[in-house]
């Protein structure tokens, strides 16, 4: 069926044959008075010219014909093709690799003259129209669904044919896809379906971290799809066997054990898991798996040393009692006889009052050995001892009572929510007086001096460095008070005892590098994310969020790549994709406005060993995906084929296709000339011309 539409409104259709009607009368009026011509000629040649105008009118409206016409589009039929390894992981083998290929192509072919064939490849990608190489390392459904939604939407794709073994390791399960109702799906099940005896492990459970000198469990899952007898665990930690644990009898099904180890060295420990049996297990990929754990070590050993006996040393000695492994030593100077560079942390009660004392102070501080100085009410004024204390050349004249305040700004560790009320209503610590307390440039303040609740510009507890270590002075004495108001209050210290945990372990020495705690796999398979974490923490190793974190990392050719890392709730992480098999460099950097933080270290991007872990094929999962309940074997092919043919004339697809041209186009329309011919023939025959 075809039709004429114009471009141009129909008026100037009417408006052109006036025109060429006027224009004609105008030619040939000429003629008529002059008798040249008889009537019945003058009216064939008027004619022939108004038909000429009557033409050009039209094409002036530039006409095109719509041509309409049933189109039938053949049913599309696509072959995905499971292009995993684990295809190759069976006795047939051999006829995968080299025949397989032509078999099922040839069987195929058939079908070209009833359907739109294609073919594409799924395993960790999805290629179309490329050879069965059963390379690739993963098995991806989910991939493949995706692809098909996304790129057959709208088409007349009636037939799905998948030809695979239904292990699936990779992207959701079988029973979570999904497909438009309208494609009929078909499996050819693949592989071998003979179930081996296998005994495997699951997953390793484990604290991230463990203390140093506590123990730890190490939760191992396992199972079997049959019994076995004479099992073995083994535990390790490098090459050396650190427990075993024997099972007579294995059930069938899943089995848990676990390990108790002791944390004796810091750092990051990689622990491997074995499992072994006398039964043959033919899959040997699954009897092991590793796991980390890192090690820390927030023992202390602590020496508090004083001039004399007071009510502060004990409440000292209570609020560390109970600090993670820490053992706590309290002398008076004439009674210590031992080395101050066994301890990790020194406490001076009143120093200044004793120059044995400040001569242990002096010392200390050339073994660069952290410290906290209780001064107690009197500090000498303008003496060479109040630079231990973190002082300039002050004055200092009697003692007065001040109450604390804290210091909103200092951010070297965090504070609780009930800290600030709690705080300012401890009772006045008894200080020694001063209106020019000058500290030396690295003093940073905990607590501001407080007098009628008026917060002065006088510190009362601050920390400040010297040569690279820290040190803690508590202005005055009675923090006692403290502990004893708090407890009339709420019946029990917790923010004393939590103030006095947070000094002395913000005083430890602790490596910078402790501080930004890494975790990046030494070996990532080439088909999974590489999956980087990474914690924070302050000088008091409390957690921080928030910061500037990049990791950046170098392959084998040199070539860096930056990327930042994502601020979570309390921790950092990054997932890299697509990374090529190789060795890698990397850096992890910190750059605050105080401090840079760096860890560096190596990875490697590896093959995949996830298509042997497991290599039997799976007909019951295969089947959820068949509209019909069933897969078809290969040997079944030539009854899918006859199936898929008898099938055709039903989703054949008819549509309307309309095509467009202009009328000018057409070389028919050349013999509109004759009528301009014939006009020219008549007039010159007549000597018109």
């Amino acid at each position: 069926m075809s039709t004429i539409i114009f471009d141009s409104p129909i008026y100037v259709f009417f408006v052109s044959i006036a025109i060429g009607f006027a224009l004609t009368i105008f030619l040939y009026n000429k003629e008529r008075k002059q008798n040249y011509l008889s009537s019945k000629s003058l009216l064939i040649l008027f004619i022939l010219r108004w038909i000429t105008f009557i033409l050009l009118s039209i094409f002036l409206l530039r006409p095109k014909i719509i041509k309409s016409e049933s189109v039938e589009e053949k049913p599309i039929l696509l072959l995905a093709q499971d292009n995993s390894k684990s295809i190759l992981s069976n006795e047939d083998s051999t006829f995968y690799m080299n025949f397989y290929e032509d078999s099922i192509k040839s069987q195929f072919e058939e079908l070209k003259e009833f359907y739109d064939l294609r073919t594409c490849v799924f395993g960790q990608k999805i290629l179309k129209d490329t050879l069965f190489s059963f390379e690739d390392n993963s098995t991806n459904f989910d991939q493949l669904y995706s692809f098909i939604n996304l790129k057959y939407h709208g088409t007349n794709l009636t037939d799905l044919v998948i030809a695979s073994d239904g292990v699936v390791n990779m992207g959701k399960d079988l029973p979570y896809l999904s497909i438009s109702p309208s494609i009929s799906v078909n499996t050819i099940l693949l592989g071998d379906t003979l179930q081996y005896d296998d005994i495997k492990i699951k997953s390793i459970n484990n604290n991230k971290y463990a203390l140093l000198g506590n123990d730890f469990p190490v939760e191992v899952t396992m199972a079997a799809n049959n019994s076995f007898k004479n099992v073995k665990v083994q535990l390790f930690s490098g090459k050396e066997k650190v427990q075993e644990k024997k099972f007579k009898t294995f059930n069938k099904g899943i089995n848990k054990v676990t390990f108790i180890n002791k944390a004796n060295e810091k750092g990051i420990k990689e622990y491997k898991v074995v499992i072994s049996s006398k039964k043959t297990d033919k899959n040997l990929l699954n009897n092991s798996k590793k796991t980390f754990i890192e090690v820390i070590d927030y023992s202390q050993k602590i020496l508090i040393l004083s001039s004399g006996s007071h009510p502060d040393i004990a409440a000292l000695n209570w609020a560390l009692e109970d600090q993670l492994k820490s053992k706590v030593a309290t002398f008076q100077i004439d009674d210590f006889n031992g080395k101050i560079n066994d301890f990790d942390l020194l406490i001076f009660y009143k120093p200044t009052s004793s120059k044995t004392l400040m001569n242990v102070v002096e010392k200390s501080r050339q073994l660069e050995i952290p410290s906290l100085i209780i001064s107690g009410s009197e500090i000498k004024s303008k003496t060479a001892e109040n630079v231990l204390l973190g002082l300039k050349q002050n004055n200092f004249k009697g003692a007065n009572y001040v109450r604390a305040n804290l210091n909103e700004d200092f951010k070297s560790f965090a504070f609780g929510e009930k800290w600030q009320k709690i705080i300012s209503e401890y009772p006045p610590l008894y200080v020694p007086f001063s209106i020019d307390y000058n500290l030396v440039s690295s003093a940073n303040i905990l607590l501001y001096q407080s007098v009628n609740n008026l917060k002065m510009p006088y510190p009362l507890i601050y920390f400040f460095n010297n040569r690279n270590i820290k040190h803690g002075v508590i202005i005055g004495e009675g923090i006692w008070r403290w502990k004893m108001a708090e407890y009339r209050l709420n019946n029990n210290s917790h923010i004393f005892k939590d103030l006095i945990k947070k000094i002395t372990q913000y005083l430890k020495r602790t490596d910078k590098k402790s501080r930004l705690n890494s975790i990046v796999p030494k070996n990532s398979f080439e088909n999974k994310s590489l999956y980087i974490y990474t914690e924070y923490y302050n000088e008091l190793m409390e957690v921080v969020s928030g910061a500037d974190i990049v990791f950046s990392y170098q392959d084998s050719s040199g070539k860096e790549y930056f990327k930042n890392l994502i601020s979570r709730d309390n921790f950092y992480d990054l997932k890299l994709n697509g990374l090529p098999i190789g060795d890698y460099n990397y850096k992890i950097i910190l750059n605050n406005e105080d401090e840079i933080l760096k860890s560096e270290g190596k990875f490697s991007i590896i093959p995949s060993n996830i298509e042997k872990l497991n290599t039997v094929a799976n007909p019951k999962k295969l089947a959820l995906l068949n509209q019909n309940g069933g897969s078809y074997q290969f040997s079944e092919i030539k009854n899918l084929v006859e199936l898929l043919k008898n099938d055709n004339n039903l989703k054949i697809k008819t549509h309307v296709e309309q095509k467009q041209q202009d009328l000018i186009n057409y070389k028919w329309l050349l013999l509109l000339l004759i009528f301009p011919f014939v006009e020219w023939f008549i007039r010159k025959n007549k000597g018109l011309l």
